[in-house]
């Protein structure tokens, strides 16, 4: 057993400075992501919304979200990156308050755009992770901030279904979200007192500056597309692809499960659970793996998982035969650190912010008509998304497959 804990600490031993205090705080941002994202469909349905106002909330989450994000990657490169991550990550947290006030799902609009506002800061975030995660540990890197923070998160649908099953629906989700708050404020005082600015840089925002930050940064998409490597490209359009069929599968699959396979409430919270707790068993095994065999084989390895599962999961019923659906599902999804580790080893780290931001923002804003669309096909026909969602993945992984090569050298 000691050898083992010692063969665990040397594997993870890269892990400190920003790297830890990034992992912290998303322990505790991710807790209350895990509280309330299990019910969220159901509680915004249950104050009103129809399938269809769901999707539109969605659509505009995504849209500010892409509003946002290019002038949060240039003032990530500009300014650095550790005063944006704070100040929004307070933002971002008090956002879980107007979820919980909510009398009709009119609010849920106010608060999605709270919080996708305060989201300005997550490419400072992402540049700053990729800053601390040493190049030949990227695989290992990514995976244990997807992992590790699963140790906390594990229990939050276990959580949040207690509530909802002695409270009922909504006054359930008004606690958890009280619960989620508390989380947010944590992980946003972690980041005040413990993290390093990574970009050195004597400059500081000034609020005359912002009006061009803006206007600058988003006549900067198409320049960045322009100056973007071939194989990047190929990369970028694969990656649209599969965020365009994302929110088919964030907003729709707990209404799904509860409406056509027949998933009770704490079973569906049961599922979330599931779901994390392979995350994290597979997830340090399978970064392992990602360096050892190449990103891209690992991301031809999810697609193995992911595509097949969608069909099963259209056609299962009942609750055993949906959580093998989830099972699979966990299993695809701890191959997702190849996607960006791929990304790093392709972008130098003096761009890093800008470009993630370009390709984040052209990501986002794929989700934007599919998050309405998607609520459009649920009320015709619930499988309907999901059907769709199988047809882009086969378009996604034959892009990758025939386009997308690993870079023969990896940027630091």
């Amino acid at each position: 057993m000691s050898s083992i804990l010692s063969r665990l600490r040397d594997e993870l031993s890269f892990i400190r400075g920003n790297l830890l205090v990034l992992i912290v705080s998303y322990m505790m941002f991710r807790f209350s992501g895990g509280l309330v994202g299990s019910f969220y469909s159901l509680y915004v349905r249950e104050l009103g919304a129809t399938p269809f106002v769901l999707g539109l909330i969605g659509s505009l989450g995504s849209a500010i979200l892409a509003f946002v994000r290019i002038p949060g990657a240039y003032i990530a490169d500009r300014y650095g990156r550790k005063n944006i991550i704070v100040v929004f990550t307070y933002g971002a947290a008090l956002s879980f308050l107007i979820y919980s006030l909510a009398p009709d799902w009119r609010f849920i609009v106010v608060a999605t755009f709270m919080s996708n506002l305060c989201n300005v800061y997550l490419p400072a975030l992402e540049a700053l992770e990729a800053d601390s995660i040493p190049l030949e540990r990227r695989g290992m890197g990514y995976a244990s901030t997807q992992v590790l923070p699963h140790i906390t998160v594990i229990v939050a649908p276990l959580v949040s279904g207690y509530f909802v099953e002695t409270m009922g629906l909504v006054p359930g989700m008004r606690v958890t979200y009280i619960v989620a708050l508390v989380g947010g404020l944590l992980a946003a005082v972690t980041r005040t007192f413990f993290l390093r600015e990574t970009l050195e840089t004597s400059e500081r925002v000034r609020q005359g500056d912002l009006r061009e930050v803006f206007t600058e940064s988003f006549h900067s998409i198409s320049e960045v597309w322009r100056v973007m490597p071939r194989n990047v490209k190929y990369f970028t359009v694969a990656m649209l692809i599969l965020s365009f069929q994302g929110p088919f599968f964030g907003m729709f699959h707990a209404l799904y499960a509860n409406d056509v396979v027949g998933v009770k409430r704490f079973q569906w919270s049961f599922m979330s659970t599931v779901n994390m707790l392979i995350g994290l068993v597979l997830g340090i095994p399978v970064g392992r793996l990602i360096d050892a065999i190449g990103r891209k084989r690992s991301m031809l390895l999810r697609f193995l998982f992911s595509t097949p599962v969608v069909v099963l999961m259209v056609f299962s019923r009942g609750f055993l035969q949906h959580l093998v659906v989830i099972i699979l599902f966990a299993v695809s999804g701890t191959f997702f650190p190849a996607f960006r580790a791929l990304q790093a080893d392709m972008i130098p780290r003096e761009a890093r912010g800008r470009v993630l931001g370009v390709i984040g923002t052209l990501r986002i804003l794929a989700t934007v008509p599919s998050a309405a669309l998607g609520g459009l096909l649920y009320q015709t026909h619930p499988a309907l998304p999901f059907a769709l969602a199988i047809v882009l993945q086969l378009i996604s992984v034959s892009i990758i497959y025939f386009k997308v090569q690993e870079p023969s050298v990896q940027e630091v």
